[in-house]
């Protein structure tokens, strides 16, 4: 395969989320087997990428795809049911499709002759039995509903479609499978045909009309042109029985047919000119008749059929399909930098707005107001192009699942929620390998086969639960399995075996769950090719680490473990509250506050050492930031505490002024500082000074402990 870069890269993409809308589809289609429509995906995803792969010339991933598609047509027409031999299979061929398109691979060298030939064998046997092999039913679940005649088939529906073409190419292909689902005449309206010197032999200036009476459904019809350009047009309309006679006789001209091409086909007989099957005033010029298949048909080895309408519908798919303008593929490379410019943005606003404020220069100031407006909306809007829903990620899961539940002959249920939630596009391309290795720990040390789970009184299938959730400025992801869960004391005493801690360290259960995340740390019996080499856990840690996330652990012997990592929306720009203690300026970030009040030193004298204050009825701690960071002076007569919330949790930092609120751009402290606990990051002032950003959760958390 020998593409330019641009166009290799388009075509990976387009496969990427062509093999990601297969691999969804297999997996709903699992727990509904007999759901037309997710077959319909299915077939729908198989023919796109076999569309794909045959422009760019991979014809061995052609063939796959074509052996792949004709078996879901057999699915689809009623003559094999979906089953978990087929499934396996397809997710093979998946894998397979996967590995021919990967870059730098040999298509040639991932060829699978047997697979292939599975799918040939499939095309000539059914798994139908008895009756349903006689009178296959899928036509019914794929048709729209319809009245059944006395013999218990679908009775015969009239369709009227009207399209318009804007290309040649397709054309007549479309109106041959059209004439092939039954009963056709087609009329061409000739009004746009221009004069010879304009006509565009590319164009089709020629709209049709078309009626056609099948018993295939009004699915089967719409599946014609479900490969049409988007800019054609194409409206199916079911005609009532009152409307027949008058339909009909409206496409009296028997010469419409032939001009479209659509007569009699080779091996159906014409009718009887007086009009035959109920449709008044009709001829075999006029009409042709299709007879339904009383058995699958069976592909050539071919990836193709061969013939001139083959060959027609063969180049209206490789023509390239026309780009929707209400979306634009842009490098992710091009989004960073432009994030990285309206943060430099962001920097000089806040100058231009401390300049304004020291000369109290009314049109400087209105100025300097505009632009922090705009500064806003560009920084709002500029994120939110960022912004990704996270279910995007889970979705890839439910393959990991099924395959490793298969292996270890578990029976393990997937569900996910809040998939709609947003997260930074960074944030989510290094959250993939965490949740990979927290899933893979979670299948094989926490749900138990199913013979132990009957044992303990709970149902044969275990249940993983992956969610997201916003909370502030944070998102809050959990891992909730429902298996045996941890035991603390295990866990304790392998690390004093490992000499990981003493043997008279006292620690709580969550400071023991915490074990887990040191390197070379394992409770595994023996290591297999999951877990058991103590590196996964380790690994999570330093991802989460790596993005300013927390990684919190909740488990009960029995009951089950609860994983929850709280990561930050965005990496880039948030909105903080700036704050002054001695000569220092902190950030505080401004999803977390909730309100500021006064603190006099009276007051702060009589709360002493519990350094708590009275709000409205509550009693509200807080910390000093100059205690905490050691800042030398003394504090002002009155302080100002800024009351945060966390989790449900209030808590107040005294500081000697709030500045106000300004926009933040997140500059990280660089690995010479490394990671301080209480600080997330820093970032530039209006007048190129630096000030720090708090992270309030860990630094309240901190002082809890030394105060304990």
């Amino acid at each position: 395969m020998t593409l330019e870069n641009g166009m290799r890269d388009l075509f990976m993409e387009e496969v990427g989320e062509t093999l990601a809308e297969l691999d969804a589809a297999l997996l709903e289609v699992e727990k509904a087997p007999h759901d037309a429509e997710l077959v319909n995906r299915i077939f729908r995803a198989v023919h796109t990428l076999k569309g794909a792969c045959d422009m760019f010339g991979v014809d061995d991933a052609v063939a796959l795809a074509h052996a792949v598609e004709s078996v879901f047509d057999h699915v689809r027409g009623g003559w094999r049911e979906v089953d978990k031999a087929l499934l396996d299979l397809t997710f093979a061929a998946r894998d397979r499709f996967a590995a021919m398109l990967a870059e730098g691979a040999d298509p040639a060298a991932e060829r699978d002759e047997a697979l292939l030939q599975t799918f040939r064998d499939l095309l000539r046997t059914t798994n139908l039995t008895g009756t349903q092999a006689a009178a296959p039913a899928a036509a019914e679940a794929s048709t729209a509903p319809a009245a059944v005649s006395d013999g218990g088939q679908a009775a015969p529906a009239t369709f009227r479609i009207r399209f318009a073409p804007r290309k040649t190419e397709g054309v007549l292909a479309i109106l041959h499978e059209l004439r092939g689902l039954g009963e056709c005449r087609v009329e061409a309206d000739l009004a746009e045909v221009p004069l010879l010197p304009d006509l565009d032999p590319a164009a089709c200036p020629v709209g049709f009309t078309v009626l056609v009476t099948t018993d295939k459904g009004e699915d089967a019809v719409r599946d014609v042109f479900l490969f049409l350009d988007d800019s054609a047009e194409a409206v199916i309309s079911a005609v009532e029985d009152w409307e027949l006679s008058e339909a009909w006789q409206a496409l009296a001209s028997p010469a419409a047919g032939e001009a479209a091409g659509v007569g009699p086909g080779p091996d159906t007989a014409a009718p009887d000119t007086t009009g035959t099957t109920g449709t008044p005033g009709t001829t075999g010029a006029q009409v042709a008749t299709a007879a339904v298949p009383a058995s699958p048909p069976v592909p050539a080895d071919g990836p193709e059929p061969a013939g001139p309408a083959a060959e027609t519908a063969r180049t209206a798919r490789k023509a390239p399909p026309k780009e929707a303008m209400h979306s634009l593929r842009v490098d992710a490379v091009k989004l960073d930098e432009l994030v990285n410019l309206v943060g430099e943005l962001v920097i000089a606003q806040a100058r231009l707005s401390q300049l304004a404020g020291n000369i109290r220069h009314p049109a400087l100031t209105g100025v300097a107001e505009e632009i922090e407006r705009l500064s806003n909306e560009l920084r709002d809007n500029t994120l939110g192009i960022r912004m990704l829903p996270i279910g995007t990620t889970f979705s890839r899961f439910r393959r990991l699942v099924r395959d490793l539940s298969s292996d270890m002959q578990k029976q393990i249920e997937l569900v996910t929620e809040g998939g709609e939630t947003e997260l930074d596009k960074t944030v989510i391309e290094q959250l993939g390998d965490p949740l990979v290795h927290l899933l893979r720990n979670s299948i094989d040390h926490g749900i138990e086969p199913p013979r132990e789970r009957m044992e303990r009184g709970k149902p044969p299938t275990g249940k993983i639960i992956l969610s997201a959730e916003h909370a502030g400025g944070e998102v809050l992801i959990h891992i909730a399995d429902d298996g045996r869960g941890m035991n603390p004391e295990k866990i304790r005493a392998k690390a004093v075996e490992k000499g990981l801690i003493a043997a008279d360290a006292r620690l709580s259960d969550a400071e023991i769950f915490n074990l887990i995340f040191l390197p070379g740390f394992s409770t595994a019996e023996k290591v297999t090719n999951v877990s058991g080499r103590g590196v996964g856990m380790d690994v999570v840690k330093r991802g989460i680490d790596s993005l300013r996330g927390k990684i919190d652990i909740h488990s009960e012997p029995g009951a089950g473990s609860k994983i929850i990592i709280k990561l930050p929306l965005t990496l880039a720009i948030i909105d903080g509250l700036q704050v002054k203690s001695g000569d220092e300026h902190y950030i505080i970030p401004l999803s977390l506050v909730e309100e500021c009040v006064e603190l006099s030193r009276q007051s702060a004298h009589l709360s002493g050492r519990n350094r708590t204050i009275h709000l409205r009825g509550e009693i509200v701690p807080y910390i000093r930031l100059r205690e905490v960071f050691g800042l030398a002076g003394e504090a002002p007569a009155i302080e100002q505490v800024v009351v945060t919330r966390h989790e449900g949790e209030r808590a107040g930092l005294a500081v000697d002024e709030v500045v106000g609120q300004q926009q933040t751009v997140i500059k990280s402290l660089g690995n010479y500082i490394g990671s301080v606990e209480g600080i997330s990051g820093a970032t530039i002032n209006g007048d190129g000074s630096m000030s720090l950003i708090l992270d309030v959760p860990t630094l309240v958390a901190s002082v809890k402990r030394q105060a304990a």
